[in-house]
């Protein structure tokens, strides 16, 4: 192995462990459903499976959502390993992608579901039922945000710094022209 990637390995190696480590703790101290306040009703921890994906949504089977999950990380690593160019903060992201989706996946192998348990409010969100051009809306409520876990907060923290480093560097300072040299 390359030695300049293995800080990258041990902050993926790091992500897993973490999210691996919460988890043990939730399922060894709450039952599946029970929730504890931790900063009133803003912030609590609730034990949950998620045995869909992103926010809860089934489109599949278990066998989909591991292949998905294997195909996300090749990709990504493909991607990091092909990226020498890119700047520490975009390599630094890609590695806590690969481990949020690392740490969900090693959940849907061991119990063909993931773990979620942080769970957090948020402003309410209520769109009526609706109709645009002969479309039907059933309309949406959501009143506490969608439980999730380590793994999910690295996924997605990631993209968000991602998109935010895209939309506010110029192409130029993305990708050095220098290969020897890294730039943020």
């Amino acid at each position: 192995m390359r030695p300049e990637l293995r800080p990258y390995l041990l902050l993926t190696l790091i992500t897993v462990l973490f999210d691996q480590l919460t988890k043990i703790l939730i399922t060894t101290t709450f039952l599946p459903g029970e929730t504890k306040q931790a900063l009133g009703d803003f912030f609590r921890f609730t034990f949950v499976y998620n045995s869909g994906g992103v926010f809860g949504i089934t489109f599949g089977s278990y066998w989909l959502y591991i292949i998905l999950s294997m195909g996300a990380i090749i990709v990504v690593v493909v991607y990091f390993l092909k990226s020498s160019r890119q700047p520490k903060f975009i390599r630094i992201c890609l590695a806590l992608v690969v481990g949020g989706a690392l740490g969900n996946m090693v959940d849907r192998i061991l119990y063909r579901q993931v773990i979620d348990f942080i769970d957090v409010d948020i402003f309410d969100i209520v769109i009526p039922p609706f109709s645009f051009l002969s479309l039907n809306f059933s309309g949406f409520e959501l009143y506490r945000w969608y439980a999730f876990n380590i793994a999910d907060a690295a996924i997605t923290v990631s993209l968000i710094g991602i998109i935010i480093f895209l939309i506010f560097n110029k192409p130029e300072k993305i990708v050095s022209v220098d290969s020897d040299q890294e730039t943020l």
